[in-house]
C-alpha cells in the first residue's frame, strides 16, 4: 500500500492545481514531486491526474482519492497524536489496587484527582488484602496501589499521601459514646474488636504498639469478617473499634466516632508504588495525588519514616 507521505503529496497538487506550487509548498523540487505522483499512481494502477502545460486536473480516480484523502490523513494524525498521548501518560489505562479500609474517602478523592487532570485516563480499581497489595503491584499485576499498614517489600516504595485521626467506632448505645474525646485507658477497659493477624500482619501489630505504648494491653475480640461495613459486632454497645476519622463518616444513627485525645499517633495511608521505572500514567496519578492530598490538608496531621509504613488501623484489613 502507497504510504501516508504520497497522499499528502497527491492532496497538495490537487488543492493547488498546480505541481510548482504544490512543490514550493511542500519545500520539495518540482522533479521529485512529480516522480512522487508517477509513484502513488504505479502502485495503485490508475492515472490519479490528467497533466497538461497549463493545469492539472483529476481523474475520476483522482477525485475517489482526494474526496477521502484528508479524512484519511487526519485519522491518521489521530493514530500518531494518541501514540504520543499514551507515551505521556496522557492516554490509557491505570490499574490500581486498594484496601478497603481506604475506600472511606481517600480512594474516590484521589482517583477523581486524577480523572480531572487526565480525563482520557481510564481506572480500573480493585479491592485487595492489604498484604497482597504490594506484591501485586512488585510483580505487575497492578499499576499502583493505595493501603493503610502495607507491606514493605524490596521493589515497592511507599510514599505517604494522608495523614488523620485516630478514633474510637462504637454503638451510641455504649457507655462511651457521649464523650468528646477518649484516652487509651478508657477504650481499653472495653473488648476491641481486631481482625485475625492473617488477614493484615502490619495492621493487626500496629492496633497493639498503639495500646503498649501507653502501658496497656487491650482485651481482643477477633472481627468475624475481615471487613463488615455494617459494623453489626459492634451492636452489643460493649466492643469498640480503632479506626481512622475518615471511617466515621456518614455513619448510620446507630454508631458513634469519637476521637482519641490529643498526642495519640495518627493512622497513615500511603501510596504503593514501584521502585523503578514507573509508567507516565502512575507519576501522574503520584503527582495528581500528592497534589491532592496538599490540597485537602491530608499530610498536615504526621509524616512518615523514610522507606517504612506508618502505623495505619482502620475498620478492616
Amino acid at each position: 500500500m502507497p504510504e501516508a507521505r504520497l497522499l499528502r503529496y497527491f492532496l497538495a497538487v490537487a488543492e493547488e492545481g498546480s505541481f510548482t506550487r504544490a512543490a514550493a509548498r511542500l519545500h520539495i523540487a518540482q522533479p521529485a514531486l512529480s516522480t512522487q505522483i508517477r509513484r502513488l499512481e504505479s502502485r495503485l494502477g490508475v492515472l490519479l491526474l490528467h497533466r497538461t502545460t497549463r493545469v492539472v486536473r483529476l481523474t475520476e480516480a483522482g477525485q475517489a482519492v482526494y474526496q477521502r484523502g484528508a479524512g484519511a490523513l487526519a485519522a491518521l494524525e489521530d493514530v500518531w497524536e494518541a501514540a504520543r498521548r499514551a507515551g505521556r501518560g496522557e492516554l490509557g489505562r491505570l490499574r490500581l489496587v486498594y484496601s478497603t479500609s481506604t475506600g472511606y474517602g481517600t480512594v474516590p478523592s484521589l482517583v477523581e484527582a486524577l480523572r480531572v487532570r487526565l480525563p482520557d485516563v481510564q481506572v480500573a480499581a480493585e479491592v485487595l488484602r492489604t498484604p497482597d497489595i504490594a506484591h501485586a503491584v512488585l510483580d505487575g499485576r497492578a499499576d499502583a496501589g493505595i493501603a493503610r499498614s502495607p507491606e514493605v517489600v524490596a521493589g515497592v516504595r511507599l510514599l505517604l499521601v494522608r495523614t488523620e485521626p485516630r478514633g474510637v467506632l462504637l454503638a451510641a448505645a455504649h457507655p462511651l459514646a457521649g464523650r468528646r474525646e477518649l484516652t487509651l485507658a478508657e477504650v481499653a477497659a472495653f473488648p476491641l474488636v481486631l481482625h485475625e493477624r492473617q488477614a493484615n500482619p502490619g495492621h493487626y501489630d500496629e492496633v497493639l504498639a498503639v495500646f503498649r505504648g501507653a502501658g496497656l494491653v487491650p482485651r481482643l475480640t477477633e472481627r468475624p469478617m475481615a471487613f463488615d461495613p455494617t459494623q453489626s459486632v459492634l451492636r452489643d454497645a460493649r466492643t469498640v473499634g480503632l479506626v481512622a476519622a475518615s471511617s466515621g463518616d456518614q455513619l448510620p444513627g446507630w454508631l458513634r466516632w469519637v476521637p482519641l485525645a490529643p498526642g495519640t499517633r495518627p493512622l497513615a495511608t500511603h501510596l504503593v508504588l514501584p521502585e523503578t521505572s514507573p509508567s507516565p500514567i502512575v507519576t501522574h496519578f503520584t503527582n495528581a495525588a500528592l497534589d491532592a492530598a496538599r490540597e485537602a490538608g491530608w499530610l498536615d496531621g504526621g509524616s512518615a519514616a523514610p522507606g517504612r509504613p506508618d502505623a495505619g488501623p482502620g475498620p478492616g484489613p
